[in-house]
């Protein structure tokens, strides 16, 4: 499998798998069917739509899984400026793996390859929005020492020299 830095020709793809995580997400959290959300609705979610995409694409922080020509997993992010007191931030926008190779550490490795890409460029924090209710990915940020709290919020400091990426 390989990690890589995610690229335009990718975009079809991961849009498909990306609104097929958030479809997952809603099926399992909303009292409303995805079928009864307005189309224009589900057009704008997710970082990979049209209107979203680009300042993920370009920022050099978005990456992909890929093997034999196949999108496995994907990560969205970019390096946001002068934020809460931190010149230089990570913001981790959404990530997803296919369901058929969860559990094979490709989000590991998808959230590492961030982390460490954001700290080469600078980056001194990273957030990353996590649901409350979703216990892998709370895992899953842990393993890799972000800090939790009750707002959705994982943290870590890039510049913590004992972060081992």
């Amino acid at each position: 499998m390989e990690f890589r830095v995610m690229k335009l020709k990718d975009m079809k793809r991961v849009r498909e798998l990306e609104i097929s995580c958030i479809r997952e997400y809603f099926d399992k959290t909303l009292e409303n069917k995805w079928e009864d959300l307005p189309q224009e609705w589900k057009d704008n979610l997710g970082a990979s739509s049209p209107k979203h995409y680009r300042p993920y694409l370009d920022s050099g922080l978005s990456f992909v899984a890929e093997e034999d020509g196949e999108i496995y997993g994907f990560i969205f992010a970019q390096m946001l400026h002068h934020i809460a007191d931190c010149d230089n931030l990570v913001w981790i926008e959404n990530m997803g793996v296919d369901p058929f190779v969860r559990r094979n550490e490709i989000g590991y490795r998808l959230l590492r390859e961030v982390l460490r890409a954001g700290r080469e460029q600078g980056g001194q924090v990273a957030h990353s929005m996590i649901g409350q209710d979703n216990a892998p990915s709370i895992m899953l940020h842990k393993k890799i020492g972000f800090f939790m709290d009750r707002r959705n919020v994982a943290l870590i400091d890039l510049q913590d020299p004992k972060l081992k990426l």
